[in-house]
């Protein structure tokens, strides 16, 4: 991300949390008194930063999070790899814990494999990160660039 922002590019990042009920809202706070009041979406602002909570269960829409992102260069997805496997305009970048998760990532994947990392030296095209972060910044610029010009076309 940090190779993309000092391109002057704009970056949102989605976090998929697989821990089950999990919440940035807690009991007891105006935002949680607002939900249990009926509102769908919640919004903060504070003299720092701006925040907007949707109060659903239920499947992710692409679609909703490209609306959100109309004057966004890249959307980073940590996890959801069930979900944009198959997705042939999404770069891929697969952070492995072992060798043998390769083959998992790459069966049936579609579209650009931008890079394989991990935190450990695990073989050959894997980059590791903290080391390699130069390698993965640059692929992942190049990956947006073609895309950008692509689209304008």
């Amino acid at each position: 991300m940090k190779a993309l922002s000092s391109q002057h590019l704009s970056v949102m990042t989605i976090k998929h949390v697989s821990e089950k009920g999990f919440t940035l809202d807690r009991e007891g706070t105006d935002t949680w008194r607002h939900w249990k009041a009926g509102a769908k979406i919640v919004s903060t602002v504070s003299d720092c930063e701006r925040a907007v909570l949707f109060k659903e269960e239920g499947h992710m829409d692409l679609n909703e999070y490209n609306s959100m992102a109309e004057n966004i260069d890249a959307i980073i997805f940590e996890g959801f790899s069930s979900l944009l496997l198959e997705e042939e305009h999404v770069g891929k970048v697969f952070c492995l814990r072992e060798w043998n998760e390769r083959g998992s990532y790459l069966q049936g994947v579609k579209g650009k494999v931008v890079a394989m990392c991990s935190f450990k030296l695990i073989g050959d095209g894997v980059l590791r990160l903290g080391v390699d972060d130069e390698i993965l910044g640059e692929r992942a610029i190049q990956f947006v660039s073609a895309f950008e010009r692509n689209r304008r076309f």
